[in-house]
């Protein structure tokens, strides 16, 4: 484990270069984390390839957003107390358990007879899929000291890509051969090596809490309003009814952080969403990254394929350039010095929204090769904020925070994400969606919907420079 971990940024202008993310051992490490992130995203691609086939066999066609929607419930209530698992088992043990949950959720997803049990299994898998992503974040923190995190935070990027690539091929070709559990089974010899690398590769270390409780109303709490906000796109012809849970869903979650800055152990570092502190700088500029992709995302293929007559494949194209997109710009700045990351963190969402303003135009106007420029434009400007952003959260934790701090960001991330999408509904309801799908309609509900869109990264900016100009100064003591 590095030793000077939690020196902050003052090192980051020596920076290492990616082939010390093998050296000395790193190798391993690099090596497990990713394959952990992978096995994470590779399932979120591949329910949402082999759906059609799933309802077609199983049943329960009303219930088809569901499994996704549940999903992202117990990944976030996974990732929230990720971290009380790995201070009461120990970081390997808590890994490992990570891992089987995982491994038996996936299975799970293999053997359904029925709906009913496709979303237990959904459920289980997504608990496990939070405890590795939450603790994968907390190891990259731990074991790559702040020159090269960066770096490796550029990998994780990289893998999510690779596996926007491969989770639809996957995912496709059972499908195809008319056996959608097999998409499942290809992934559990993946899962049963995780498990083995995470026993033999994860350094040992004592439980820190052995007898500490999970706090299960916090995290009742927090799932309950990640739920109301899933819910709220079940009733697309009722528009009161879906703000009302979407302001239910920001009371409950807000409701949490509050009971949770009370609380012994917490889920989340204190003042977690507080602008004048440093980490609630970086948790806002996380939950606006992920609430940008994700309306953006929502309903761009709607609007493409019924104003530009675009196929579906043209619409897996633009997810592929956006993600690889997205994937160069956390690569790009893994070499850059501290001044040049506090520009680029900021350009990066100044990019994103300017982008977007030109995409909408593009989606009312434009031709077909703007739009594809414009989309990679937004997720090189995205994902360069991104993996910037990360890494700054984590050095800028608290002292007795830092594992909590990077533990929490993929909850805050799948939370924007939540968000995001919801939002994204709400507006296109309101501007008209539920009226009918025509051209003229879809015109209007496109114009509101990324407009809207564009303000979100532009808030972003404001917060990342608020991060850079003055958060950005307090890096090892707050």
């Amino acid at each position: 484990m590095a030793d000077n971990i939690g020196t902050g940024y003052a090192a980051a202008d020596q920076k290492a270069g990616w082939a010390d993310l093998f050296r000395d051992g790193r190798w391993r490490y690099t090596t497990l984390l990713n394959l952990g992130i992978g096995i994470h995203a590779l399932d979120i691609f591949i329910i949402t390839t082999v759906m059609p086939s799933v309802v077609d066999d199983i049943g329960g066609h009303a219930w088809y957003t569901w499994p996704t929607m549940i999903y992202m419930v117990g990944s976030i209530i996974g990732g929230a107390c990720g971290f009380h698992i790995r201070m009461r088992l120990g970081q390997q043990r808590g890994y490992v358990l990570g891992g089987i949950v995982m491994l038996v959720g996936t299975i799970g997803c293999a053997l359904p007879p029925d709906m009913a049990t496709l979303l237990i299994a959904r459920l289980i898998k997504g608990l496990g899929g939070g405890f590795v992503i939450s603790q994968s974040m907390a190891l990259t923190r731990d074991l790559y000291d702040v020159r090269i995190r960066t770096r490796m935070l550029g990998t994780i990027t990289t893998t999510w890509s690779i596996a926007a690539l491969i989770g639809p091929a996957v995912g496709g070709a059972f499908a195809e051969f008319e056996w959608w559990r097999g998409a499942f089974w290809s992934t559990v010899p993946v899962g049963l090596m995780f498990i083995w690398m995470a026993w033999r590769v994860v350094p040992y270390s004592a439980p820190t809490a052995p007898d500490g409780r999970l706090p299960w109303r916090r995290l009742l709490l927090l799932g309950s309003g990640v739920l109301a906000v899933g819910l709220a796109g079940q009733f697309k012809n009722m528009i009161l009814v879906s703000g009302a849970l979407i302001v239910l869903a920001i009371l409950m979650v807000w409701g949490t952080f509050k009971l949770d800055d009370a609380a012994t152990p917490s889920l989340f570092p204190k003042r977690a969403l507080s602008i004048f502190t440093p980490v609630g700088l970086a948790y806002w500029i996380y939950f606006s990254i992920s609430a940008t992709h994700s309306a953006l995302l929502v309903f761009a293929p709607l609007f493409l394929q019924v104003l530009h007559d675009v196929t579906p494949l043209y619409v897996g194209y633009l997810s592929l350039v956006f993600s690889i997109a997205w994937t160069i710009g956390a690569l790009a700045v893994g070499g850059l010095s501290d001044f040049q990351e506090r520009a680029a963190a900021v350009g990066g969402m100044v990019l994103a929204s300017l982008a977007i303003v030109g995409f909408t135009i593009a989606v009312l106007t434009g031709p077909q090769i703007l739009i594809s420029t414009l989309i990679g434009i937004i997720g090189l400007g995205i994902g360069a904020t991104n993996v910037l952003t990360t890494s700054y959260g984590m050095s800028v934790a608290r002292e007795g925070e830092e594992g909590v701090t990077a533990s929490s960001m993929p909850t805050v991330r799948s939370i924007g994400v939540a968000f995001g999408a919801a939002a994204a509904g709400l507006i296109a309801n309101s501007a008209g969606l539920e009226e009918g799908a025509d051209r003229d309609t879809l015109a209007h509900v496109a114009l509101w919907v990324l407009g809207a869109t564009a303000i979100i990264p532009a808030v972003g900016a404001l917060i990342t420079l608020r991060a850079v100009t003055w958060g950005w100064s307090f890096r090892t003591a707050q």
